[in-house]
């Protein structure tokens, strides 16, 4: 025979196994997992409205940050940014050469990461020590490489110019659809 006190004790460990369960699912499903050490989304992550330009000198040349996400670091003032300048395989296609020390500017929408460190979503890069710009966002923030926007600005310079030519689809690319 059950005792009142334990059938209680039943109901609430099914109860909490439950929802550690359920928990579980949805994180996975609201795709948490996407996220990394620094908490931002760096696809859908771009906010006008903390939209500003900075320059400074690069301090690192692009690298694989996060979730295979190119980043640069430049130097303004005592501050270093992390600039987000998009997918690893559409830096490839279409990202502009970058040497340590290059003066640049960018316009992006600024955000504090979780990690502490202050990151840049970049929408126009300038690396005005060779001359060479892209655009990688709409004004409303939507990335070139999700296929919406399509204006993605280069110029070449005798001085580096753009790495690679060419265009295309990237795999895994951003605003298509897998099953």
């Amino acid at each position: 025979m059950v005792t009142t006190g334990r059938f209680f004790s039943i109901i609430v460990w099914a109860t909490i196994l439950n929802c550690l369960l359920i928990g579980t699912v949805f994180a996975g499903f609201f795709g948490s997992d996407d996220k990394g050490k620094s908490g931002l989304d760096f696809n859908r992550g771009y906010d006008v409205n903390t939209v500003s330009t900075m320059s400074g000198r690069a301090i690192s040349l692009p690298y694989p940050g996060e979730k295979e996400n190119i980043i640069v670091e430049i130097k303004s003032g005592n501050e270093t940014f992390h600039i987000y300048v998009g997918p690893h395989a559409y830096w490839e296609k279409k990202g502009i050469v970058i040497n340590l020390n290059d003066e640049i500017t960018v316009k992006g929408s600024k955000a504090l990461g979780l990690d502490g460190k202050s990151y840049v979503l970049a929408q126009k890069l300038v690396n005005r020590t060779t001359g060479a710009q892209m655009e990688l966002r709409s004004d409303k923030g939507e990335p070139a490489w999700s296929g919406r926007n399509t204006s993605g600005m280069r110029s070449e310079s005798p001085a580096g110019g753009m790495r690679n030519q060419g265009g295309g689809m990237m795999r895994g690319g951003g605003g298509m659809m897998r099953r």
